[in-house]
């Protein structure tokens, strides 16, 4: 695996996997609309899409393992300047070397990647699915866009969980990961439900690091061209405007550029989950 820098807003890093033509957790689809999760020759998932498309109903048999090792407690009091850009640097850093020596992870051939993202409150909060084994994701109106724990969240209690519900009080608790999976427009929590679940119990909402599949470079590249046509018409009108001695003309040229950086910024953007039949 080689790793790349994203010249982003939130920074991430960019993963070239190679070598790697099946991983040992990927997705499997069969006729009827029926899907699964395999890790390890282990089915994890099952899952059947409704009929008309308006969901999907998965159950998850219990045998899920995280490809995460265990963090432990010292290791994230050792981390310092928790949540700012350098943290969420050296987390991906580490969770990348994880990733790459795990026998049971996601990454297979392609682009990857790995970056800090703030969901909306609800993503983790009412779109987190609690039901288990068995759940539904409701695509119905505007898409689910919530985290689907690949095990059940363990309690409040729990002495892992009270061990991190400390670590959240002193602000060291280290991100959790997601995967971004198109297939159930959605995140699997892949590594971290004790930590998820002590954030939930003192009320903070966790850091967050996603992994996805990266877009296809052709695709970005048609983007990223329209939105450079598109800025550069702008940017004559904002030009004729201030010949005629417009004075909100420079604000206009001001924000214009900020949106076409963005525009740049947020490429890659992510592409459509794989599986395999």
């Amino acid at each position: 695996m080689h790793r790349v820098d994203l010249y982003a807003p939130d920074g991430g890093l960019g993963l070239v996997v190679t070598g790697r033509d099946m991983p040992h957790l990927r997705f499997e689809v069969a006729s009827g609309r029926r899907l699964l999760l395999r890790q390890q020759g282990r089915v994890v998932l099952l899952g059947k899409v409704h009929r008309w498309s308006y969901g999907v109903h998965v159950y998850r048999t219990g045998g899920y393992r995280s490809p995460l090792p265990a963090l432990r407690a010292d290791h994230a009091r050792q981390v310092t300047h928790p949540g700012t850009a350098a943290w969420f640097d050296r987390s991906a850093h580490q969770f990348a070397s994880w990733l790459d020596d795990a026998e049971a992870g996601p990454l297979h051939n392609g682009f990857w990647i790995l970056r800090p993202r703030t969901l909306p409150p609800y993503c983790l909060r009412g779109d987190l699915t609690e039901d288990h084994p068995a759940a539904y994701l409701d695509w119905f109106g505007e898409g689910w866009n919530g985290v689907l724990p690949l095990r059940q969240l363990p309690d409040a209690e729990a002495a892992r969980v009270m061990a991190y519900r400390r670590q959240a009080r002193e602000q060291v608790l280290p991100p959790i990961l997601l995967w971004s999976v198109s297939g159930f427009d959605g995140y699997l929590l892949i590594d971290g439900h004790c930590r998820l679940a002590a954030a939930l119990a003192e009320g903070i909402e966790p850091s967050v690091l996603v992994l996805a599949i990266g877009s296809d470079p052709e695709t970005d590249q048609e983007g990223l061209d329209q939105a450079a046509t598109g800025h550069i018409e702008l940017m004559d009108r904002v030009n004729e405007q201030a010949v005629r001695q417009r004075h909100d003309a420079r604000r206009a040229a001001d924000a214009l550029t900020r949106q076409f950086a963005a525009a740049c910024a947020g490429l890659p953007g992510e592409g459509r989950t794989r599986a395999w039949p």
